[in-house]
Protein backbone atom coordinates (compact mmCIF):
# COMPACT_ATOMS: atom_id res chain seq x y z
CA UNK A 1 0.00 0.00 0.00
CA UNK A 2 0.96 3.56 -1.14
CA UNK A 3 0.81 6.41 1.06
CA UNK A 4 -1.97 7.87 -0.85
CA UNK A 5 -3.74 4.29 -0.16
CA UNK A 6 -3.38 4.69 3.45
CA UNK A 7 -4.95 8.54 3.37
CA UNK A 8 -7.91 7.09 1.14
CA UNK A 9 -8.42 4.43 3.45
CA UNK A 10 -8.51 5.97 6.41
CA UNK A 11 -10.87 9.30 5.56
CA UNK A 12 -13.64 6.94 4.13
CA UNK A 13 -13.16 4.79 7.62
CA UNK A 14 -13.72 8.33 9.18
CA UNK A 15 -16.84 9.11 7.27
CA UNK A 16 -17.78 5.76 7.61
CA UNK A 17 -17.78 5.96 11.35
CA UNK A 18 -19.29 9.82 11.53
CA UNK A 19 -22.37 8.57 9.02
CA UNK A 20 -22.67 5.60 11.91
CA UNK A 21 -22.77 8.16 14.65
CA UNK A 22 -25.25 10.52 12.62
CA UNK A 23 -27.46 7.28 11.73
CA UNK A 24 -27.31 6.34 16.01
CA UNK A 25 -28.16 9.70 16.98
CA UNK A 26 -30.93 10.03 14.45
CA UNK A 27 -32.20 6.47 15.61
CA UNK A 28 -31.77 7.55 19.61
CA UNK A 29 -34.05 10.82 18.57
CA UNK A 30 -36.43 8.73 16.77
CA UNK A 31 -36.86 6.35 19.51
CA UNK A 32 -37.30 9.06 22.44
CA UNK A 33 -39.89 10.75 20.44
CA UNK A 34 -42.73 9.23 22.05
CA UNK A 35 -41.07 10.16 25.41
CA UNK A 36 -40.13 13.71 24.27
CA UNK A 37 -44.22 13.79 23.11
CA UNK A 38 -45.51 12.92 26.26
CA UNK A 39 -43.00 15.81 27.96
CA UNK A 40 -44.37 18.25 26.00
CA UNK A 41 -48.19 16.89 25.94
CA UNK A 42 -47.66 17.44 30.06
CA UNK A 43 -46.04 20.61 29.88
CA UNK A 44 -48.57 21.60 27.57
CA UNK A 45 -50.94 21.12 30.10
CA UNK A 46 -49.59 22.69 32.96
CA UNK A 47 -49.03 26.08 30.81
CA UNK A 48 -53.07 25.62 30.04
CA UNK A 49 -53.80 24.72 33.68
CA UNK A 50 -51.90 28.34 34.30
CA UNK A 51 -53.25 29.99 31.82
CA UNK A 52 -57.07 28.86 32.65
CA UNK A 53 -56.30 29.86 36.06
CA UNK A 54 -55.53 33.31 35.13
CA UNK A 55 -58.35 33.64 32.80
CA UNK A 56 -60.02 32.95 35.92
CA UNK A 57 -58.66 35.44 38.33
CA UNK A 58 -58.46 37.98 35.66
CA UNK A 59 -62.43 37.41 35.03
CA UNK A 60 -62.75 38.04 38.57
CA UNK A 61 -60.95 41.59 38.45
CA UNK A 62 -62.89 42.30 35.55
CA UNK A 63 -66.27 41.83 38.00
CA UNK A 64 -64.92 43.68 41.02
CA UNK A 65 -64.17 46.37 38.78
CA UNK A 66 -67.79 46.63 36.71
CA UNK A 67 -69.02 46.64 40.43
CA UNK A 68 -67.05 49.44 41.57
CA UNK A 69 -68.39 51.54 38.14
CA UNK A 70 -71.57 50.56 39.37
CA UNK A 71 -71.12 52.26 42.26
CA UNK A 72 -69.44 55.22 40.85
CA UNK A 73 -72.30 55.90 38.00
CA UNK A 74 -74.80 55.21 40.66
CA UNK A 75 -72.44 58.14 42.34
CA UNK A 76 -72.79 60.48 39.63
CA UNK A 77 -76.38 60.03 38.97
CA UNK A 78 -77.14 61.01 42.36
CA UNK A 79 -74.45 63.62 42.72
CA UNK A 80 -75.97 65.04 39.50
CA UNK A 81 -79.55 65.50 40.57
CA UNK A 82 -77.93 66.93 44.05
CA UNK A 83 -76.68 69.48 41.71
CA UNK A 84 -79.84 70.02 39.62
CA UNK A 85 -81.82 70.69 42.91
CA UNK A 86 -79.58 72.92 43.95
CA UNK A 87 -79.35 75.07 40.76
CA UNK A 88 -83.57 74.89 41.13
CA UNK A 89 -83.24 76.28 44.79
CA UNK A 90 -80.46 78.82 42.98
CA UNK A 91 -83.06 79.65 40.31
CA UNK A 92 -85.64 80.35 43.13
CA UNK A 93 -83.25 82.44 45.04
CA UNK A 94 -82.40 84.77 41.69
CA UNK A 95 -86.03 85.40 41.27
CA UNK A 96 -86.28 86.18 44.66
CA UNK A 97 -83.90 88.51 44.56
CA UNK A 98 -84.81 90.17 41.75
CA UNK A 99 -88.07 90.84 42.77
CA UNK A 100 -86.67 92.38 46.36
CA UNK A 101 -84.18 94.65 44.02
CA UNK A 102 -86.90 95.84 41.79
CA UNK A 103 -89.41 96.96 44.84
CA UNK A 104 -88.08 99.95 46.42
CA UNK A 105 -86.98 99.63 49.74
CA UNK A 106 -89.18 99.74 53.27
CA UNK A 107 -87.97 102.79 54.70
CA UNK A 108 -86.91 102.58 58.10
CA UNK A 109 -89.02 104.46 60.99
CA UNK A 110 -87.47 105.55 64.14
CA UNK A 111 -88.60 104.02 67.25
CA UNK A 112 -91.06 105.78 69.15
Amino acid sequence: MTFDEVWITLVAGLFGTLIGAIATVIAAIIGRQPTLAAVVDSRISVLMEIYEKTIGELRAEIARLEEKIDVYERTIRDLRDHISQLEAKIDVLKSELKKASASPPEPILPAS
